[in-house]
């Protein structure tokens, strides 16, 4: 079991580790691909700033950038060079704000280095992958982060791209002396997958080899390329999902395929175009011709189109049960016993509600009357008292009697809700921490490096999972917002872990643990009489991190030497 971590106590981060014999070079903090990305999008349009690397999320400040690089100046107080971009974005070689400024490493350390990155095959780049290119005397490179599109043909790209166009997200070429490297510790799978194919003349008979180049490829809703000269391929990088693409090309029917794109995998979706043609539509009045599939004719109104393209009459019996229908004359149905057709074709019974108080009748379905207040009819046409347990909990409903529920151990029913039993005395016996099963009341705290087993029993935290524990404390809150402590801890609180669903109740003292996956976790606190507060807490794995919470009682007015933010 790891020693324990615990974070946020006092405004200190105190951490207890075990020393290794031999000097280690930490991982980078684990990102997913998306953050990668999410990193570098605000970036777009700061200026190029030599050997450094920061910009703001709120767009402002893009500094500018004149000369020939590495003599250039600069002005402003954001900006960066390509290394110090994708340092930053990456996080290596640890995390830090984008808004300060940081060059830990030159396209050299990118293109030779592995510290905290691999080289891997070029045609192996996914999203948030980098390509490094260095020259031959080893004096100048230049990085890029690459979005989508082919390694090896036209990609999307982030990059500080040069004093005279600064940061910038554009669609460019690559030589082949740029070389693909990943960065460590990526948490995830990449977020969009490949649609591919290739647009070619459609024969019927299967042959793909007459490939039509210059052809429009159309995703519905999304972006448009054009199939490359000469073997007509095209390619779109898109976000998991299904999509309806498009191909036309001139002397060309259009055509459309549905396919499925996985997520870090190419999914394969050709589409084949037929040659336009001339209609014939001889011997036909209605339908597609044979030939191209074009129509020949619309039917007029109560006749369909059969197999030969002759419009034939068709029976309309639209709002009729019986007799015979208005165009061709065929029966539209016979009515059941006791019943007869009307002029306009509905059958017509009466209705027999014999022993009936309520519901449709078994003849014509038609009502057997209605029901009082707080009463429902049954299969049998009979009222019956429908309890009404609106707002409560336990004892009994006040229209019929019936029972609204039961409370569990510890507590009682007062005027329809379970409330704490008072008289009720904490059972503890062969137990030294969480509720006592009679009552609910804490029988004992672990120490943080302890979790409190189902058993009642202080245990080791598993490897597999971090304890998030601590107080959940009252706030008062004016209707400005403005908040402050009262000193007060909040007994029987509910607490939830809203990224995965799991729950706990602090005990009478407000005190609350739980075992969770390690990362990062958005716990909510909520009482009754309360207004719910929340607050984001990290786990690690075989670890106790505290995580203290608050839930606001709303008051009027805060006096003015205790107002503290909001």
């Amino acid at each position: 079991m790891k020693s324990p971590v615990i974070k946020n106590v006092g405004g200190m981060a105190l951490i207890w580790a075990w020393l290794a014999p031999a000097v280690v070079i930490a991982a980078p903090e684990a990102m997913t691909r998306q953050q990668i990305i999410d990193l570098a999008k605000p970036a777009v349009g700061y200026s190029y700033w030599w050997g450094h690397g920061c910009w703001r999320t709120d767009g402002t400040q893009h500094g500018s950038c004149s000369g020939s690089c590495p003599d250039c100046t600069h002005s402003g107080s954001y900006g960066a060079d390509c290394s110090g971009f994708v340092a930053k974005v990456w996080q290596v070689p640890s995390s830090s704000a984008v808004t300060t400024d940081s060059h830990p490493y030159s396209t050299r350390e990118f293109r030779y280095s592995e510290t905290h990155w691999d080289q891997i095959p070029r045609d192996q780049a996914q999203i948030a992958d980098a390509f490094v290119y260095r020259n031959s005397s080893n004096t100048a490179g230049h990085i890029v982060l690459y979005e989508s599109g082919d390694p090896w043909g036209s990609i999307w790209t982030y990059e500080a791209r040069g004093c005279s166009y600064g940061i910038v997200h554009n669609l460019r070429t690559l030589s082949s002396s740029y070389v693909a490297i990943r960065r460590h510790n990526l948490s995830e799978q990449p977020a969009n997958g490949r649609l591919i194919g290739a647009v070619y003349e459609d024969q019927g008979n299967g042959d793909m080899s007459i490939r039509i180049p210059g052809a429009t490829v159309q995703v519905q809703g999304g972006p448009s390329t054009t199939a490359r000269d000469p073997d007509a391929i095209w390619q779109f990088d898109l976000a998991p999902g299904d999509y309806t693409v498009t191909a036309s090309a001139q002397g060309y029917e259009p055509a459309s395929r549905t396919c499925t794109v996985t997520a870090g995998q190419d999914t394969w979706c050709s589409i084949g175009l037929r040659k336009s043609c001339v209609p014939d539509c001889t011997g036909r009045q209605c339908g597609p011709d044979p030939v191209c599939g074009t129509s020949c004719g619309e039917c007029p109104a109560g006749h369909q189109c059969d197999g030969q393209g002759i419009c034939q009459c068709q029976p309309d019996c639209t709002g009729r049960q019986c007799g015979p229908d208005p165009v061709c004359g065929t029966s539209c149905g016979d009515c059941p016993a006791g019943h007869e057709c009307d002029g306009q074709g509905t059958c017509q019974c009466r209705p027999d509600c014999t022993g009936r108080q309520c519901g449709p009748d078994p003849v014509c379905g038609t009502s057997c009357g209605e029901c009082p207040a707080g009463h429902e009819c049954d299969g049998q046409g009979i009222c019956q008292c429908r309890p009404d347990c609106s707002g409560l909990e336990c004892g009994p409903d006040p229209v019929c009697g019936a029972p609204c529920g039961e409370c569990g151990p510890g507590m009682v029913c007062q005027s329809g809700s379970c409330r704490r039993d008072p008289d009720c005395r904490a059972d503890c016996v062969e137990r030294e921490c969480g509720p006592d099963p009679a009552c609910g009341l804490s029988c004992g705290i672990c120490p943080p490096e302890l979790y409190c087993s189902a058993a009642g029993m202080c245990a080791e935290i598993p490897d597999d999972a971090g304890k998030l524990y601590g107080y959940v404390a009252v706030a008062a809150r004016d209707p400005d917002g403005n908040t402050r402590q009262t000193g007060e801890l909040q007994p029987w609180a509910q607490v939830n872990v809203t990224d995965t669903g799991a729950e706990t109740v602090a005990d009478e003292n407000g005190y609350y643990e739980i075992l969770v996956s390690a990362g990062k976790h958005r716990l909510v606190a909520s009482a009754e009489g309360m207004e719910p507060g929340e607050e984001a807490c990290e786990a690690e794995a075989g670890a106790a991190t505290e995580c203290r919470l608050v839930v606001y009682r709303q008051v009027d007015e805060l006096p003015p030497d205790q107002i503290g933010g909001g």
